[in-house]
């Protein structure tokens, strides 16, 4: 989607389109500005969401989600890149978030990293991650900062500033509330991510031509004002699906899914367009990847479990 020939995404692509199958919709959220409203499936087996390619990709690209690009440089340098993801999942053990709602919350901060990066083409800036597992203490309020460049209708190039959200909760209708209330807080507080990305952008391991491209883009002390940039929000929503699987064969448990998320999407597609409105961030892009999951607070628990080797 978009064209970042400086800054280049972290994340390994290979696999994704196998891991995650699109459901198309007709739903529009009739916005002004570029959005996306996109659903995804996992692969289903037995009637039940199949867990295993998603835990082969996660495990391919932990260690790029949880260290920064110089992090990684440094790893390749030292002739340890194999040892990346085992050092990600030894950090990430110990990188607890105590305002989760439940256990396995990274999963939703991670699934938002791999989709803004490989669905919309907004390389990472700096994750939550990151910040938490440095010895920062958490001041963080989104759980990722991505960079979006792409053309409008005139072919001009834009760029926007993707600040990322992640819930995995029970209904969709209440994973959507839950991502507006935290989009709200930090949409309060504009400068709050711009000051962390300044003061971590030069730990990078960035060459001087894309300091200066990033810098010129988003720092505002060294902005380039013949550019525009504007703030958007990236969400990741997981939810319960709620079928009873008892009820279907094989066959048609996988149509009855497809229906249902079509239909979860139809149903919310008018809900998220009035929470933006509500909060007032019509003039904001909003870039919206969504999956189901069999039981989504105790998949999500399960999966990060697994991926942590506990």
């Amino acid at each position: 989607m978009s064209d970042n020939s400086l800054l280049k995404s972290t994340s390994i692509p290979s696999g994704f389109d196998s891991v995650f199958i699109e459901v198309k919709h007709a739903c529009s959220l009739d916005l002004k500005n570029p959005y996306c409203l996109r659903i995804f499936c996992l692969d289903i087996s037995n009637n039940a969401f199949s867990h295993t390619a998603l835990h082969r990709f996660l495990q391919k690209n932990i260690g790029r989600y949880v260290f920064s690009r110089a992090a990684i440089e440094r790893f390749r340098l030292d002739g340890e890149e194999e040892a990346i993801g085992l050092k990600a999942i030894e950090l990430l053990r110990n990188a607890s978030n105590p305002k989760d709602k439940g256990a396995g919350g990274e999963l939703g901060e991670i699934l938002l990293y791999l989709f803004l990066e490989q669905k919309l083409n907004a390389p990472k800036l700096l994750s939550k991650v990151e910040l938490k597992t440095s010895g920062n203490q958490y001041v963080f309020g989104s759980d990722g900062v991505h960079l979006l460049c792409d053309k409008d209708l005139a072919g001009e190039p834009y760029y926007q500033l993707v600040l990322g959200e992640s819930k995995i909760i029970g209904s969709l209708k209440d994973a959507i509330d839950d991502a507006f209330d935290s989009i709200t807080k930090v949409n309060a507080k504009p400068d709050n991510e711009l000051r962390l990305v300044e003061s971590n952008i030069f730990n990078e391991s960035f060459n001087e031509a894309t300091i200066d491209y990033i810098k010129n883009l988003i720092i505002p002390s060294k902005r380039d004002l013949s550019i525009s940039i504007d703030r958007a929000f990236g969400v990741f929503l997981g939810y319960t699906i709620g079928i009873d699987a008892s009820q279907y064969s094989n066959a048609t448990y996988r149509k009855a899914v497809v229906d249902k998320m079509a239909n979860d999407i139809q149903t919310n597609a008018a809900h998220i367009a009035q929470k933006i409105i509500n909060a007032k961030m019509s003039g904001y892009s909003f870039y919206f990847y969504v999956i189901p999951f069999d039981d989504a607070s105790n998949d999500r628990a399960a999966i990060i479990k697994k991926l942590k080797g506990e």
